[in-house]
Order: C-alpha cells, then sequence, then structure tokens
C-alpha cells in the first residue's frame, strides 16, 4: 500500500485542508503516516502570513528535496501564491498546486501514480493523520476582500467564497457520528460566510442543534460585523462556545486608519463592552500588531490601554514584520524592530497577567473540560469551553475525548484544577 504524510504550517484553516487532503488520499487507498517517517508522498502545505513564515516553509520543502530524492513532493497552500516562480523552481517539488487547482490537490497527485486499489475509507479515519486530535476542524469558508494594508492574505487565498450551508451541516453529521464532541468552525475571515440568506449566526445556530453534538467553537472573528450577535447567541445556545477572538490590531484609531481596518476604537469598545455584557464569563481573545509604520508611544498607550479596560484571557501579540507585496511596507515612518519587540513584551506581560486573573475567577465554578489526555491514576487534562488549561484529579480512562464537567477547586498560574462535577 501506498503512503502519504503531511506538513501543515500556519492556522487552522490550513490545518482544516489538510485533514480534508487526508481524508481523499485514504479513500483512493493511499495510507495516512506520520509526517518524518517514510512515505511515498509528502504534502507540504504552506503559509504566508509573514515573510518569516513563507521563508520557513520553503526551507524544509527544500531540505525534504535534499533528503529524499525518491518521494513525490507536493507543496500547497499560501506560500506558493507568494513565493517567485524562481524561488519555487529551485525547490525541484514534483508538483506545485496553486490556489486555483487546491480543490483537485489529490486527483492530480493520483495522475502522477500508478493505478492504486481503491476502497472506502470514513472521514474521520482519514482525516486523523495527526495524533492525538480530539477536535474536529470544520471549514466552512475561504477567502478575504479586506485588502488589509499589512496582510498578504488576499493575494494569497482570493475572493470571499462559502460552503453551502447543507454542506456544512452534513459534514458537521459526520464528525459527530465519528464521536467527535467538539467541532472548530474555521475559514480565512469567518464573518464573510454567506450562503444566500443564510449567514454566520444561522449556521452557529443550525450545527449547535445537530443530534449528538457535544459543543461548537469559532477559531476567530473578524470585528465589525457579528460579534455582538454572536455573543448574545452564547447566552442563548449553551453549546456555543463561551470564546471569542477577534483580530482588533489596534486600538489607536490612526493606526487602524493606515491598517486598512474598516472600524475605529470607539466602536471596539462599544462591542466590547456589550459582549462582555451578554457573556460575563467568556473567554475573551485578541490579535494585535505593534509596531505599525507611524505607530507613537501615545498610539501604542491608547492599545494597551483598550487592552487593560477588558478582561481579556488570551492575546496574538505581533511585532509588526514587513510582508513583501503588502501596501504598508513602502509606508512612511517605519518603526524600529526593537521598539516593535518592546512594546509587544510589554503587551504579553499585560497577557499573562490577565490570563492569571481570568482563571483565578473560575474557582469555584463547574467547567466544562474537553478531555485530552489521560495519565496512568485517572488524572486528566483538557482545556474548558473559554479555552483554559484544566486538570481533572478523577477523569477516568475512558475520558479521552469526552466533555466533563468538573468543579474548579484552585489554580496554578492559568491552570484550572479541580475534580468531576458530576459524580
Amino acid at each position: 500500500m501506498r503512503t502519504v504524510s503531511f506538513k501543515s504550517f500556519g492556522c487552522r484553516l490550513n490545518r482544516a485542508e489538510t485533514d480534508r487532503y487526508a481524508a481523499e488520499f485514504a479513500r483512493a487507498g493511499i495510507a495516512i503516516v506520520p509526517f518524518g517517517t517514510a512515505s511515498d508522498i509528502v504534502v507540504i502545505h504552506t503559509c504566508a502570513v509573514t515573510a518569516t513564515a513563507e521563508r520557513e516553509c520553503l526551507r524544509i520543502a527544500g531540505s525534504m528535496r535534499r533528503k529524499n530524492p525518491n518521494t513525490l513532493l507536493v507543496l500547497s497552500g499560501c506560500a506558493v501564491e507568494s513565493a517567485s516562480l524562481e524561488r519555487l523552481a529551485s525547490l525541484s517539488m514534483d508538483l506545485i498546486v496553486p490556489r486555483a487547482q487546491s480543490e483537485r490537490l489529490v486527483p492530480l497527485v493520483l495522475e502522477k501514480l500508478p493505478a492504486v486499489e481503491k476502497f472506502n475509507v470514513s472521514l474521520a479515519e482519514g482525516d486523523l493523520f495527526q495524533q492525538n486530535r480530539h477536535r474536529a476542524l470544520l471549514k466552512v469558508q475561504d477567502g478575504c476582500s479586506n485588502f488589509c494594508t499589512y496582510c498578504f492574505v488576499p493575494l494569497a487565498r482570493g475572493k470571499p467564497r462559502s460552503r453551502s450551508f447543507q454542506e456544512c451541516l452534513d459534514e458537521a453529521r459526520e464528525w459527530i457520528d465519528k464521536g467527535f464532541e467538539e467541532l472548530v468552525v474555521v475559514g480565512c475571515n469567518l464573518a464573510l460566510y454567506e450562503d444566500g440568506s443564510k449567514q454566520l449566526p444561522e449556521l452557529l445556530v443550525a450545527l449547535t442543534e445537530l443530534d449528538g453534538v457535544g459543543r461548537i467553537r469559532l477559531s476567530s472573528l473578524e470585528p465589525g460585523r457579528y460579534e455582538r450577535d454572536v455573543a448574545q447567541i452564547m447566552t442563548e445556545v449553551p453549546k456555543l462556545c463561551a470564546f471569542l477572538h477577534l483580530p482588533i490590531q489596534s486600538g489607536d484609531d490612526d493606526v487602524l486608519r493606515r491598517m486598512g481596518r474598516y472600524y475605529d476604537a470607539s466602536y471596539l469598545r462599544k462591542s466590547l463592552d456589550e459582549i462582555v455584557q451578554y457573556v460575563p464569563n467568556i473567554g475573551l481573545g485578541a490579535d494585535l500588531i505593534t509596531g505599525f509604520p507611524g505607530e507613537t508611544e501615545a498610539m501604542f498607550r491608547h492599545t494597551k490601554e483598550l487592552v487593560e479596560s477588558y478582561p481579556f484571557s488570551n492575546l496574538h501579540v505581533f511585532p509588526y514584520s514587513e510582508r513583501p507585496g503588502t501596501p504598508a511596507t513602502s509606508f512612511p515612518d517605519q518603526v524600529p524592530v526593537a521598539t516593535r519587540k518592546r512594546r509587544a513584551a510589554e503587551l504579553i506581560a499585560l497577557r499573562e497577567t490577565k490570563r492569571e486573573a481570568f482563571a483565578a475567577r473560575q474557582v469555584g465554578r463547574v467547567v466544562a473540560p474537553l478531555v485530552e489526555s489521560v495519565a496512568d491514576d485517572g488524572t486528566g487534562h483538557g482545556w474548558t469551553a473559554e479555552y483554559l488549561p484544566c486538570t481533572i484529579s478523577d477523569a477516568g480512562r475512558d475520558s479521552i475525548g469526552k466533555i466533563l464537567q468538573m468543579r474548579v477547586t484552585s489554580v496554578s498560574g492559568e491552570e484550572l484544577h479541580g475534580s468531576r462535577g458530576d459524580r
């Protein structure tokens, strides 16, 4: 039997796409093996969100060719769109799959192989090429039309396009039937999901109403359209995780304007006020960029003050990185790299303080962790709906992949400790 392995870089959307490729390969009779072991085919699914990410993807692709001269090497993902033709040619890949052909990646690979025996493999068996996966990723949307001045993603992924409402529900049912209790809804820009009159809020409600579903989680949601609606749904639908990650990027009006964002700081504050009012114990996350061209100390303070004002429990902080092909690269008043990193470090320190404070507020509450591992003594480790790590003293060996009730008795840093609350 022929084999295939995968190396997927970057976001959850990339992981969801890689999962789909794995399922198609499995259905074609090709076994999925871990990356790094001998395989007939290697698919490298790349990221280009930053120039550094692109370089790392292509470096590994080049090293794979040198180490595996007889393996069929396939390059896909965003770096295929961003890298120069000369750089791509230097990698000596057997197949480079551009965005326009991404849905046909598996047939294109099979065309390069002699005929293989076909047999049916279930979705989950095909998709679980990575071991210890306990959440299913449900891709519902791709592409973006915002064209923020720092971002290459719309060029790499193209115009917004959504899967049909019914197709999303059908795939979700397949995952549920295979025993997955948590589904993570992913997309390039989930706020742009649309199928006729049905948009993201309607899709989320429909997913939570599927028989047997444990809970639904959003990966991230661009602010400016549906974040308040989604928070309100959380108050009415317990199966929608009380976690919302917003790529707000900055809390300063001038910086947001130069970034090409479609809201200002006043809008952000109003949204955050309503979200916290709807869901007081929400796990609130954000993406933030420091040192964007033209950002002064006063402008950075506006961002820091915004973060300080709200109960954020999860921050992804990035010093601004020039991305060739984006307008911001040529903007005047570039901020020194050392200043970008120093400001990022300030926000990272604030993140740790706020995350630990959020964890401490959970003491005495009953939370619902999804168990990902269990030690020999029955102690389980997992993540709550609010996306906090936890240790369950009496989870039991049969609880892996299950959502339990846990009463929080203590915290250690950001980690919750307790015992099952359903006994």
